[in-house]
């Protein structure tokens, strides 16, 4: 799950050193024991002859260190933010300016400049790098370049397995044209480390990627357009023909393919989540073998046109099984809700309930929330009774207004990970049940703010036997 924390940087080891000898040069006195007199302008003459001659040795010394200590690591601070799509950034805290040439990311075993990650081409205190994904290596180094050596200065690790999904990087994927000579001008970049892409003018392409998909099948990648053509689109592929029912149109003049939201020029990154399988219909599920990126725009219209994706991911939906429903009470009254999967962290909904709907069980790894509809004020608190008959990774609640969790709306009441702040029983009976009172304003949501899902989270997705028990779960003003 998103966390955050700060390290500071140290030099590191690096890979690769040379040895070298910065101590200045042994000089002796004069030994020639010569006797001979001069005249004091002679002797004037030499004294300044001598002053300029070690002038010019001192600064030749001097420049010569200059560039040892400018490539030496620099000393400065970072620390490390977790987004709500859980990628994450590098963010400078203070110390020491550099030069963003002389620093890579390195993930996953490749090396990127930093320069792909910032906008800025000096870290100084704030400049974000970002967002990364580090999901096969599960770390992010940051590392000083210099000449043949390298030093590893700061390293950001994801909290736990499952906080970093896989998305679709383009240097491990095979590229092609798709629809032929559709791909008129066939330009094609990608950036941030591999992981976003930009496509211009009339480019249609094909990218290797194997999916069967299902019925639970979603899409999900951020877009943005800076220029506005006939078609900026994205689609599952089985062949290189194009197929208007398999692409879906998130923008454009033309009307060509499933026409998806309604984006203008000018919103800057949208993320989307499609849900594919359902938009397709069952006729086009099974097994594809390409995701096509379309940017239409006819050469004879002679204005510029552009699409941008990254975070590119395809996944199951755990089905909503509005049939399980669970009783809590809010605002004095006794309400009755459907359990819902949340968000991309419920892998197995593992959901039951028992006392005639009144007590939820989860197992395994499972977010899953009830609608509320809860204006919150500076009395609200949230009481719950809690029991983990069996532990893992975390076990809590949330209150929340979206699909994306938020770690500081998040309380923590068990579990082996420190995501989420811990809060402590106001009371505990003998049968393993606790009773916790959470002052939602200072741990949840602001006052004022009207929240719409209250999340129930049995965190285990190491394989564990984590059970969470949830019971007279009440929202009230005190």
């Amino acid at each position: 799950m998103p966390t955050g924390g700060a390290w500071t940087v140290f030099s590191g080891d690096t890979d690769e050193s040379a040895s070298r000898d910065d101590s200045p040069p042994s000089r002796r006195p004069d030994e020639t024991g010569s006797d001979r007199g001069m005249t004091p302008v002679v002797a004037n003459v030499l004294l300044v002859a001598i002053a300029i001659v070690l002038g010019v040795t001192v600064t030749i010394f001097a420049l010569g260190l200059a560039e040892p200590f400018e490539a030496e690591p620099p000393t400065a601070s970072f620390e490390t933010d977790y987004t709500a799509a859980n990628g994450l950034f590098v963010r400078h805290q203070h110390g020491d300016g550099i030069d963003a040439d002389r620093l890579s990311v390195r993930l996953d075993g490749r090396s990127y400049p930093v320069s792909a990650f910032v906008d800025d081409q000096r870290l100084t205190a704030g400049t974000q790098i970002g967002p990364l994904y580090p999901a096969a290596s599960r770390e992010a180094h940051l590392v000083w370049e210099q000449g043949d050596t390298s030093s590893i200065v700061y390293t950001a690790t994801p909290p736990r397995e499952g906080t970093v999904p896989a998305y679709l990087r383009f240097d491990e994927r095979s590229l092609r044209s798709y629809g032929g000579g559709q791909d008129a001008d066939a330009e094609f970049t990608s950036t941030t480390g591999a992981r976003a892409v930009t496509l211009e003018n009339n480019t249609w392409k094909l990218l290797d990627f194997e999916y069967n998909v299902t019925a639970q099948t979603v899409l999900e990648f951020d877009f943005r357009a800076t220029n506005a053509g006939e078609i900026h689109g994205i689609g599952f592929e089985t062949d290189d023909s194009i197929s208007s029912d398999r692409i879906f149109k998130l923008l454009g003049s033309q009307p060509w393919g499933i026409e998806y939201g309604e984006y203008e020029t000018g919103d800057g990154w949208v993320h989307y989540e499609i849900p594919v399988g359902v938009l397709y219909g069952s006729s086009l599920h099974g097994q594809t073998s390409s995701l096509a990126l379309v940017n239409d725009v006819d050469n004879d219209t002679k204005r510029p046109s552009d699409s941008q994706f990254r975070n590119i991911r395809a996944y199951e939906s755990p089905p909503e099984d509005s049939s399980i429903q669970f009783e809590f009470s809010a605002d004095g009254a006794t309400v009755t809700e459907p359990v819902q999967s949340y968000g991309s962290q419920d892998k197995d909904f593992g959901v039951a309930v028992s006392d005639d709907n009144a007590m939820l069980t989860l197992s395994e790894n499972t977010w899953a929330y009830v609608p509320i509809d809860e204006s919150v004020t500076d009395d609200t608190v949230l009481a719950v009774e809690f029991n983990a008959s069996s532990q893992g990774e975390i076990h809590g609640v949330g209150l929340e207004t979206d699909n994306s969790e938020t770690e500081s709306r998040f309380v923590r009441f068990n579990g082996t990970q420190s995501w989420a702040t811990k809060v402590t029983p106001v009371s505990s009976g003998d049968d393993g049940w606790e009773r916790y009172e959470i002052d939602v304003t200072s741990l949840l949501a602001s006052s004022g703010e009207t929240v719409s899902r209250l999340v129930f989270v049995n965190d285990d997705d190491t394989g564990g036997n984590g059970v969470s028990q949830f019971r007279n779960v009440t929202i009230y003003d005190e």
